[in-house]
């Protein structure tokens, strides 16, 4: 297969499997939420039941309030959006490591979603300027309650996280933050669910997603390099058509 032939079958799969979802505007009426209020059933094969707390604006303080936790990751997100779908296994290996009873690193990070698709939640994602989905935050639990998030916020401890693309490259930016350096394939956990991506075709789509990235950054990088090198070559001609004129000029005086 050609070079533009796998770029061309890349686009595709790209166009067909975001890594993103930009988040629309919706009105508080029902009608305005259309086909996007019905969620879409997604199968886990293998893994147990999810760890993630679901909050949502009626319970979203209280649950931060209460928790015996230091700090709280909120994914924003959408039951529609297919990367947030195809993001859901990544997240929920952090969720096991954290959360619940069998967690491996209890009472130190909270692994929360907000589902902003559901009309309740309108507000609540207003406040933290959710723009797309899945939007990761990161802070200390009592920093969430009661308040939101602006881009424009200097002081805010609530901090967006920007490196947390799959389950390994979240954990490596929570460790960063507090010092530590646990690891995904912590003891209690591979125990007790080994790991299951081989037979889970949501992970494997997910991986194919940050393949196809990482392609897409090699192709950019190599264009660009090609466009300087065409850039530096237009310029030496220049100056060596300067020079020649420059010459000739000169042995005619």
């Amino acid at each position: 297969m050609s070079l533009m032939s796998w770029i061309a079958a890349i686009l595709l799969f790209v166009n067909l499997v975001p890594l993103s979802c930009q988040r629309a505007t919706v009105s508080s009426s029902s009608s305005a939420v259309g086909v996007h209020s019905t969620p879409r059933a997604v199968k886990t094969i293998g893994l147990p039941a999810d760890c993630a707390v679901e909050l949502n604006a009626t319970n979203f303080d209280a649950v931060l309030r209460g928790t015996p936790a230091t700090y709280a990751v909120v994914e924003f997100f959408a039951h529609w959006c297919p990367a947030c779908r195809n993001y859901k296994p990544q997240y929920e290996k952090l969720a096991r490591i954290f959360n619940g009873p069998d967690a491996v690193h209890p009472g130190i990070v909270l692994m929360t979603r907000v589902d902003c698709a559901l009309t309740i939640n309108n507000k609540l994602c207003d406040k933290f300027s959710v723009s797309h989905y899945p939007m990761l935050f990161w802070g200390p639990h009592s920093e969430f309650i009661a308040a939101g998030w602006e881009p424009q916020q200097e002081k805010s401890k609530i901090r967006v996280i920007d490196d947390g693309r799959t389950a390994e490259r979240l954990l490596n930016w929570i460790n960063k933050q507090i010092g530590s350096t646990y690891v995904l394939d912590d003891e209690k956990f591979e125990k007790e669910h080994p790991s299951s991506s081989i037979s889970d075709p949501e992970q494997a789509v997910y991986e194919v997603e940050v393949a196809t990235s990482a392609v897409f950054d090699i192709i950019l990088e190599h264009k660009a390099k090609e466009a300087a090198a065409t850039r530096e070559e237009a310029e030496d001609k220049q100056h060596v058509e300067v020079w020649l004129q420059k010459a000739v000029v000169a042995a005619e005086e």
